[in-house]
């Protein structure tokens, strides 16, 4: 297992007060849960005891078939340690299209005022890739072109990017590039705050990552690398214990699977997470109370300001309007930073 670096930071809380925020940073998923199960097994006495509590509220929870945890009812805590695939498949169903409507004003906001979708152009001039489909449709010759299956097609296009053919074509435009991408930021680094106090149904969970995942989907599509950041954490004592797992880098494509389990499956939160929490106070000397601690309100903003100003933050969001605010304060927030870099 990598042992993960002890990180801090002292942050300004409400008043006069502040706030020590205790932190490790994991590159990946698998990271993070190898840390978890290994600090598991090393809990102090009374991190342990914690950790005994939680395992006979959940059997509790399973036994009288709470809905705590999502549907189905999970029937174990072991099912509940190894769950590792979003199971909300048929309520995302129910409300990916209410989110879709929801979005659908800032994100056309976004589109037609911010961030173009970048339009294929193409040019004479060798800039960009050479497209070999848009030469064929001006093919002339000069000798036999076989395009009869794909691999003689493979071959003629061969031939032609090396010169071996003498083929020409009347379509001189055959280097593509996309427009607009000089418009927008090379890359947008997204944390989510995830989790929920104990009052939130494990249904309600579900939209921040909603959220974010069509977010991440529309800018995307229009250029911009993504990263995204799941933050898990909880505060007590004055103090913060908080990890910071990566679900996506910038190069990846979108694990929606990874994105949802960890931002907004009940199942993952209320058991791994829970055992998150007491895995990150124990490494750092800490004694979590009974509760867990609590998420407080602007934690994750107050976080990420410290750790990397220009990163972008979902706060937690329990309903269709709190996720969709999320993302137009989002929005708002890129706008104001192009509006400033064009005035730089």
């Amino acid at each position: 297992m990598i042992i993960p670096r002890k990180n801090s930071v002292t942050i300004r809380g409400t008043g006069s007060g502040q706030i020590k925020f205790n932190y490790l940073i994991f590159d990946s998923v698998g990271q993070f849960n190898e840390f978890v199960d290994h600090e598991s097994k090393s809990l102090s006495d009374h991190n342990f005891e914690i950790l005994k509590g939680v395992n006979a509220g959940t059997l509790s929870k399973i036994n009288n078939r709470s809905e705590w945890y999502g549907l189905p009812v999970p029937d174990s805590i072991d099912e509940l340690d190894r769950h590792n695939s979003f199971l909300g498949i048929e309520l995302l169903k129910q409300i990916k299209p209410k989110i879709e409507r929801h979005l659908s004003d800032y994100l056309r906001y976004l589109e037609s005022y911010i961030m173009p979708k970048p339009k294929v152009s193409y040019n004479d001039r060798g800039l960009g890739m050479f497209s070999f489909d848009r030469a064929t449709m001006g093919l002339y010759q000069s000798g036999k072109i076989a395009l009869g299956n794909p691999i003689e097609k493979t071959a003629a296009q061969i031939n032609i990017e090396l010169g071996r053919d003498k083929i020409n074509t009347r379509i001189k435009k055959v280097y593509a590039f996309f427009e607009h991408k000089e418009k927008t930021y090379p890359s947008i680094r997204l944390f989510l705050m995830v989790g929920a106090n104990a009052d939130v149904q494990g249904s309600d969970l579900l939209y921040v990552g909603l959220a974010c995942a069509e977010l991440v989907e529309f800018l995307e599509i229009r250029g911009v690398a993504v990263e995204v950041n799941v933050l898990i954490g909880s505060a007590f004592h004055n103090q913060v214990c908080l990890a910071s797992v990566r679900v996506k880098r910038f190069q990846d494509k979108t694990d929606k699977n990874l994105l949802l389990l960890l931002s907004s499956d009940p199942r993952y939160f209320r058991y791994r997470g829970f055992k998150a929490l007491i895995a990150l106070s124990n490494y750092f000397g800490l004694k979590i109370p009974n509760g867990l601690g609590r998420l407080k309100e602007s934690m994750g903003k107050r976080f990420v300001s410290a750790l990397d100003p220009k990163g972008f933050v979902f706060e937690q969001s329990y309903s269709l309007k709190s996720a969709a605010k999320e993302v137009k304060r989002i929005i708002d927030t890129y706008k104001t930073r192009l509006d400033d870099a064009k005035k730089g």
